[in-house]
């Protein structure tokens, strides 16, 4: 509890009219992402060259136009599919490389530049060719990493309409030695996003532009640093007392 009242304080502290995120989780529509970018660009444009807030517009900016162009679906997502009554049509389904997903007797379905809100539809698409009026359900996840200074760090499969802080109580929430302010989003070994922009109210990871394979870091308190540092030092004399005192006795 204590966590999750931390994780919470934490982001309702942070402004989220900085960069106009929305209040919540959403499967947002291509014409409300496309107005989310209209607004976006235009304040963008009137901003100047010192406004601080201009690289966190930008970064918002290209994740949107990335969303766009390319869709949510990335190669080793999961597609979580209930077909009624067709139970070889239910079940989990990796997109493959090529951003596919394949069903028995079925061409592969393309999801390629298809958004979370419009996977239903273009997969319910597919099966009409071979099944009247079929009745889909779907749940979209991709697999993360979640590493640094959380009680249980490893892979998580997540929707993209969870927040940062709900991924992080996923993993167990963070120990008393995080520092909140400074999680971070690494992807091929380089942080691509960091600090609050990660942290404004009701920021997505599909809004924050976070793809299948990407690692959300929770980093370490330099206070938590230096008290390890000073606990490795202590350990290291002991043990050296220890075997100096082994040796005389010999």
């Amino acid at each position: 509890m204590k966590r999750a009242w931390i994780v919470g304080l934490l982001f309702l502290a942070v402004p989220g009219a900085a960069v106009g995120q929305q209040e919540g989780p959403t499967d947002d529509t291509r014409l409300e992402l496309q107005t989310q970018l209209d607004s976006l660009s235009v304040l963008l444009q009137r901003m100047g060259a010192n406004d601080d807030r201009a690289p966190a517009m930008e970064r918002r900016v290209a994740d949107l136009e990335q969303r766009l162009r390319l869709g949510d679906f990335r190669p080793g997502d999961v597609v979580g599919l209930s077909v009624r009554g067709q139970e070889e049509w239910t079940g989990n389904f990796p997109v493959q490389p090529d951003q596919t997903i394949v069903l028995a007797g079925l061409p592969p379905i393309s999801l390629k530049g298809v958004l979370h809100s419009e996977a239903e539809g273009v997969i319910r698409g597919a099966l009409a060719t071979v099944l009247r009026n079929p009745v889909v359900e779907l749940a979209s996840q991709m697999r993360i990493s979640v590493t640094g200074q959380v009680s249980d760090p490893g892979f998580y499969d997540v929707s993209g309409r969870l927040l940062v802080s709900d991924v992080i109580m996923l993993a167990g929430g963070p120990t008393q030695r995080a520092k909140l302010e400074d999680v971070e989003i690494r992807r091929l070994g380089r942080t691509i996003a960091k600090g609050n922009e990660l942290t404004s109210r009701g920021a997505t990871l599909d809004d924050l532009g976070v793809q299948g394979g990407d690692v959300i870091n929770i980093p370490e308190t330099q206070q938590g640093l230096r008290t390890l540092r000073t606990v490795s030092i202590v350990v290291g004399s002991v043990a050296s007392i220890v075997f100096l005192i082994a040796r005389i006795g010999n």
